[in-house]
């Protein structure tokens, strides 16, 4: 077997975890995912136990996973007012992610949630996210709140419109109008560019690996990994639809795909080292795993639908 080439099928994989174990419901896979299908979710990879913790409601816009899996941060929308105007007043509620129990909540600062994803920072102290209020005439501003419901930096403001992400120390990376990608440092200051990306579309749903040695994020509706330094940027996977979110694992070797169907995206777990993985419904390439849990009659096994999906 050549290095980086995914075993067979029946053959152990390394777990997610760095260890090996005997095979479980995804071949040799460990560790949790979660994600949102209708509820918030976490699935075992281990044994394909499946168990929703906390409901899906009209007023509960995003959320995110703590790093060690045990929280779930999620935005809640107060009072919506005029959009246009920003009149609306939101907040994050923190839950198990065991049994959804409120564990803590603290307020967002003025403004209305504008639905994209949140983004938790490592240490839980901040997140980022996007808002909408008066003065921004209509346009969602990309900002850093903490837990005093403050902003402490509108990325929008300095010029960076683009995808946005943390970095494992809490530094970030942002991408502005022109398609440069930088390295901003925890006070918010640009450190370097890393990278500039052309064509129609800007990369979204940046996220760095738990090493912090690589990026990967989607572009064009295809997901791309390549080196915190901008190197090595290659296609990860290839798929009859649209690839709409990626998580790493935890020991940033693989990755999970959310694929397909907006009414049913399925997950599928492939190597980051990987280039063109076939992820299509009905795919046959042997370097795509595609992700189940046991509820089937009887337990059998069933593939997986999710969206904002992290691996813990």
């Amino acid at each position: 077997m050549q290095a980086g080439q995914t075993p067979d099928a029946g053959v152990n994989q390394p777990a997610a975890n760095g260890n090996l174990q005997q095979n479980g419901a995804n071949g040799a896979f460990s560790g949790k995912l979660f994600y949102e299908y209708t509820g918030y979710t976490t699935l075992d990879l281990a044994t394909g136990a499946k168990r929703p913790y906390l409901p899906l409601t009209t007023d509960r816009f995003s959320f995110s996973i703590s790093s060690d899996g045990q929280k779930a941060y999620v935005a809640e929308q107060l009072t919506f007012g005029d959009i246009d105007r920003g009149e609306g007043t939101h907040r994050y509620i923190v839950v198990s992610t065991h049994n959804g129990q409120q564990i803590d909540t603290f307020p967002g600062s003025p403004g209305s949630l504008s639905g994209m994803a949140m983004n938790l920072s490592p240490d839980g102290q901040r997140i980022a996210t996007g808002l909408l209020r008066n003065g921004w005439n209509g346009d969602a501003h990309l900002v850093v709140e903490n837990r005093h419901g403050e902003v402490l930096f509108d990325f929008t403001e300095a010029g960076y419109t683009g995808a946005f992400g943390w970095l494992p120390d809490g530094r970030m990376v942002a991408t502005d109008a022109d398609g440069w990608l930088t390295l901003i440092d925890r006070n918010f200051n640009p450190v370097r560019r890393i990278r500039q990306f052309s064509g129609p579309g800007r990369p979204g749903r940046m996220q760095a690996s738990p090493d912090g040695q690589r990026l990967v994020f989607n572009w064009n509706q295809r997901i791309y990994v390549m080196n915190i330094d901008g190197s090595n940027l290659h296609q990860v996977a290839t798929s009859d639809l649209w690839e709409s979110d990626v998580a790493w694992s935890p020991d940033s070797r693989w990755l999970v795909l959310a694929h397909g169907e907006s009414t049913c995206p399925q997950l599928t777990i492939v190597n980051a080292d990987e280039s063109m993985v076939d992820v299509s419904y009905a795919t046959r390439d042997p370097r795509a795993h595609q992700v189940q849990a046991a509820t089937g009659y009887q337990g059998k096994l069933e593939p997986v639908c999710g969206r904002s999906v992290s691996w813990r």
